[in-house]
């Protein structure tokens, strides 16, 4: 020993420093040459050559490693890795199956025996041709033969050949997937491909692995195509399509589904045109037809409902029998159970309805905290956010009409327009923070608005054939006598503070309504006044709750005006009447006095 280890070291010494006497160097306990062809010559009787061991994380710790280092690794994929070309290759993948069959590998469990767990794939070279090979206990493939096949065959679409208790499937298309197990002959037009894993009864799906991904088990019976573990433990169902772990595992019946992902559809039983995308997408749908789950756990929890479509993370997750409902986006309509007709886009878009139907919300958090209500409809970020049992609400933009609960025939129009109480029904806000203050009301603009207008006047509809209990007990000239006409300026903050009335968004002409001398009435005066004469005028508009506001509706001014005006011509006309009764007396007065002054 100590002789060869002097050898080599000498042999070390004369390549690196006199090249001219040594170019090549030879390791053995003989004491031989080396060969002339080989810069290192290791030979040995009862010894092998043992390369480098490293882990996986110091394989990639080598600083810039030259293609063709090979080193063993210890752990994860045990066994030799070469650099080749950017990257570190396993030595499995470079072997080779034989004359005429390129791209192929051997892959196993920590195994090359293919008879144990291998799997062998690749590709021969000859159009319309199948290779016939023998495998034997090492897992090497040799080519024996080939055989020709025409494309209207289908009587030898499938070749087998059984050796060693292996079985060997021939496709059509030019490849081969060698395997243990049994050919299904059961339905048309199939390929499917068990293991009998080491001649056990257990079934072990076969598994085609390409740069680390796993595609299993080829499948069925019926025009039915599956790639997983457990995919498609079809009986009678056609044109399935089944990528992943446990996809469609009870299918019994379903036709034409298309399911891809860790356990998509896996509880499907006669459930039909359903499209799974994703893990989990209609995890429990038995008989829902014409479903769509695009992402995970998409339409979950569906069982019979049908017509629905599903996108993104846990959309209609727990939907088991809503129909007609879309929910596209993250928890969009994630808690429906059996809502019907509704549609939801963005993140939690009526996330918390459950039986609530007729809904359409567009934007996150749209109608969030719906539940049961319906007919509703909403546009824009958090719009009708509280709305929870409410119906037949509308709102376009953020925030709009958010504070409505269980109040209905609401309609909000702007940056946090519509109601201030949730109960209040049938009002109509419009416009930046307008806010409606009590039911059956409506509100157009908000403090800073200077002009409200349009090219034609303001029209309240006055048909009389819809007037009933009519009296003339208008108020005239006492009460417009009453009335104080002011001038004054409005204090907006103030205002917009006392009642909630979201100040918070600021812009330049804000305010400037402040600085416009305005002219009308106090509607508290207006009212004291009226009701001192006992008039039921209804032209103030009185809070109707402690939120709300005193407003006056200045066009019925115009009634008492006329009434008044009124009763100043019937005074004006008597005051005529005695004007002209006094001119006759004052008349015959003169004329008498004249004739006495004649007589005299």
């Amino acid at each position: 020993m100590r002789k060869l280890i002097l050898r080599a070291v000498c042999l070390c010494l004369l390549a690196t420093s006199a090249p001219s006497f040594a170019q090549n160097v030879g390791i053995n306990e003989t004491g031989a040459l080396p060969s002339g062809s080989a810069m290192l010559d290791v030979s040995a009787t009862n010894k092998g050559l043992l390369i480098p061991r490293l882990s996986r994380a110091q394989k990639f710790l080598i600083p810039a490693p030259s293609n063709g280092l090979l080193i063993y690794q210890t752990d994860d994929t045990v066994g030799f890795w070469y650099y080749e070309q950017s990257k570190w290759v396993p030595m499995m993948r470079s072997l080779t199956f034989g004359p005429g069959l390129t791209g192929g590998f051997i892959q196993g469990k920590g195994a090359v025996d293919v008879k144990k767990t291998g799997i062998i794939a690749g590709t021969y070279g000859k159009v319309n041709e199948f290779p016939i090979v023998s495998i034997n206990d090492y897992g090497q493939v040799t080519l024996v033969a080939t055989q020709k096949i025409t494309d209207n065959d289908t009587t030898n679409e499938l070749q087998t050949l059984r050796l060693n208790n292996d079985t060997l499937y021939l496709s059509k298309n030019n490849s081969f997937v060698p395997l243990k197990g049994f050919w299904n002959t059961n339905g048309n037009n199939n390929i499917n491909a068990t293991n009998n894993f080491l001649g056990t009864t257990t079934n072990v799906p076969l598994r085609f692995r390409t740069n680390n991904t796993w595609f299993g088990e080829l499948n069925p019976i019926n025009n039915n195509i599956s790639f997983g573990v457990k995919t498609n433990a079809n009986s009678s169902g056609t044109d399935n399509l089944a990528i992943g772990r446990s996809v469609m595992n009870a299918n019994n019946g379903g036709v034409q589904n298309t399911a891809v992902g860790a356990l998509a559809m896996f509880a499907n039983n006669s459930g039909s045109y359903n499209t799974a995308l994703g893990a989990n997408a209609l995890y429990a749908n038995s008989t829902g037809t014409y479903n769509v789950g695009i992402g995970y756990e998409a339409l979950s929890s569906n069982t019979s409902g049908v017509y629905n479509v599903g996108a993104g993370y846990r959309a209609l997750y727990s939907n088991t029998n809503g129909t007609y409902n879309v929910g596209l986006g993250m928890y969009a309509l994630i808690y429906n159970v059996g809502g019907a007709l509704n549609a939801a886009t963005g993140y939690y878009a009526l996330g918390s309805n459950t039986y609530g139907a007729y809904n359409s919300g567009f934007g996150p958090y749209t109608l969030a905290s719906n539940s049961q209500g319906y007919g509703n409809a909403f546009v824009g970020y958090a719009a009708g956010y509280y709305n929870s049992t409410g119906y037949y609400n509308s709102g376009i933009g953020y925030y709009a009409g958010y504070q409505t609960t269980t109040g209905y025939y609401n309609a909000s129009l702007g940056y946090m327009a519509g109601p201030n109480n949730g109960t209040f029904n049938n009002t109509t806000a419009i416009g930046n923070g307008t806010t409606t203050t009590a039911n059956n009301q409506v509100r157009v603009g908000n403090a800073a608005v200077t002009s409200i207008g349009g090219i034609v006047g303001w029209t309240n509809l006055s048909d009389g054939r819809y007037k009933i209990q009519v009296k003339e007990d208008i108020q005239g000239l006492s009460f417009i006598l009453k009335l104080r006409p002011v001038s004054y300026l409005l204090d907006m903050r103030k205002f917009n503070q006392t009642h909630n009335l979201h100040d918070s968004v600021s812009w330049k002409e804000k305010y400037e309504g402040e600085f416009m001398r305005r002219t009308g009435f106090i509607a508290q005066e207006v009212e004291k006044a009226a009701k001192e004469l006992g008039f039921d005028f209804s032209g103030v508009d009185a809070p109707k709750n402690e939120n709300d506001v005193y407003g006056l509706r200045y066009a019925e001014f115009v009634v008492p005006m006329v009434k008044a005006i009124q009763e100043q011509q019937i005074q004006i006309e008597l005051l005529k009447k005695q004007q002209q009764e006094l001119m006759e007396m004052n008349k015959k007065l003169l004329e008498a006095l004249q004739s006495k002054t004649t007589n005299k």
